[in-house]
């Protein structure tokens, strides 16, 4: 059985025709933020890593300085897939797409550290404590491609 409403009266129409502009507004504000807020691609380039910290969630911190000689101004956190004791030989080159890695000193002699080549997450703006006041997730672990959702602005959790 079909039913058909009434058609709604000019008010409703006036008002459900406000809510579709200001969202429309609000998508555009949004939506070009967004786009001028995304990380940099040729920030967070390897020549540009300046050093390795690895963190107790099992991520290493990647940071990255401002041009080739400039202040550290850009983070990022990639999985760790292993850690090995002393200097282990590169990888094979299909690894290699995928991994990369790096050597650190412990406090026991060198290590190496087989991490993924993609960030999982993206740092911006970082504080006088060295944290990001803006903080990219790239769930996927594919570089920057535009998939990466803003996680926190400003210092504050965005909501999803």
């Amino acid at each position: 059985m079909t039913r058909c409403l009434p058609a709604p009266s000019p008010r409703v129409r006036a008002a459900c025709l406000g809510l579709v502009l200001l969202g429309l507004m609000n998508f555009w504000a949004t939506g070009a933020s967004a786009c001028l807020a995304s990380p940099d691609q040729d920030a967070f380039a390897w020549r540009l890593a300046e050093d390795a910290d690895p963190q107790p969630s099992g991520l290493m911190l990647m940071a990255y300085r401002e041009g080739e000689n400039g202040a550290v101004t850009h983070v990022s956190f990639h999985h760790v897939i292993r850690v090995l004791p002393g200097r282990q030989p590169d990888l094979p080159e299909e690894e290699a797409v995928r991994f990369t890695v790096l050597f650190t000193d412990g406090t026991l002699g060198p290590l190496t550290y087989i991490i993924s080549r993609e960030p999982l997450y993206y740092g911006t703006d970082l504080d006088a404590d060295g944290l990001p006041l803006r903080l990219w997730l790239d769930a996927e672990e594919d570089g920057l491609n535009g998939n990466e959702r803003l996680v926190v602005s400003r210092g504050e959790v965005v909501s999803p």
